[in-house]
């Protein structure tokens, strides 16, 4: 008797398992109603719409509006930038497309020409994640390029290692604060709205201003927040900061006269640059490189 209840027991414990199971598995299954039909039983949680996250489409492409003569945007690769021409080949293209010179300032260009030869003749210039540190003599070069006219373009993205609550100091953050700009550490993510995943961050203008004309709403992917100037583009109330946790709207492009701060590189590849509304942003910001004043 005590092995035939075991038995009985062991049954009835495997079939309710195998339902628990195949409900939790498949979201729904067949089950019998009046008449001999079938009728689906539906786990609401466990449905496709209720699982993946709204994808943004990526439709569009950069454009640019500022007319007139030939401008040169130079953009470093002396001081270990992790950056590539095929990394932004979105960028490069707009821009030569548009009949801009681009040039990419290069370890060997550097050791035939100083950073201040380069910049006397360029209009802009941008910096991507740089690993090397920028001396003092080459910041307050490229503050007093800005001052003259020349357009700066800075863009970060979060340090491979970065301890909880820690303000870094990197070579960008020194070089950014030439310009009162800055960019805190870790990276942004949002558990509530996000494209794909969570660190597919959104991001919407805090403003009307020309680098945000256009733009509804851009994806970030793994931004680092900007810190001083005036706030152009800012997340949800529900972001969070990696290295404190702290949900708040956070700036992600800022701008001060003539530099402009971004912690997002990933908006300038091919990955991201015509998700939502992000060729827009990008092709505002070309216009930006090439409308300065020298």
């Amino acid at each position: 008797m005590e092995l035939r209840d075991a038995a009985l027991k062991g049954g009835v414990f495997v079939a309710v398992f195998l339902v628990v199971a195949t409900l939790t598995g498949l979201g729904s299954i067949p089950v019998p109603v009046e008449g001999n039909e079938t009728a689906p039983l539906t786990v609401d949680s466990h449905q496709p719409e209720a699982i993946l996250a709204d994808e943004s489409t990526e439709t569009g492409e950069i454009e640019l509006d500022a007319s007139g003569t030939q401008k040169t945007v130079v953009i470093d690769q002396s001081h270990n930038n992790s950056v590539s021409p095929e990394e932004i080949s979105p960028l490069v293209t707009a821009l030569t497309e548009a009949g801009h010179d681009v040039q990419f300032y290069t370890d060997r260009m550097a050791s035939q020409q100083s950073l201040d030869e380069t910049l006397s003749s360029a209009d802009a210039f941008v910096v991507i994640a740089p690993d090397d540190q920028y001396d003092t003599s080459e910041r307050r070069r490229i503050a007093a390029f800005a001052d003259d006219g020349g357009r700066v373009l800075l863009v970060n993205e979060p340090p491979r290692q970065a301890a909880r609550g820690a303000t870094v100091s990197t070579p960008m953050t020194n070089l950014a604060g030439a310009f009162g700009l800055g960019f805190d550490s870790g990276y942004l993510y949002d558990l509530a709205e996000y494209d794909t995943n969570h660190r597919a961050v959104y991001a919407t203008p805090a403003g009307e201003t020309a680098l945000t004309d256009g733009v509804d709403r851009v994806t970030t992917h793994t931004a680092r927040p900007v810190v001083g100037g005036s706030p152009l583009l800012v997340t949800n109330e529900s972001t969070r900061l990696s290295t404190t946790r702290r949900q708040a709207r956070y700036s992600v492009l800022a701008r001060q006269g003539n530099a402009v701060a971004l912690g997002d590189r990933s908006l300038l590849g091919t990955d991201y640059a015509y998700t939502a509304d992000n060729e827009v942003l990008v092709g505002n910001l070309l216009d930006f490189l090439v409308s300065g004043s020298r």
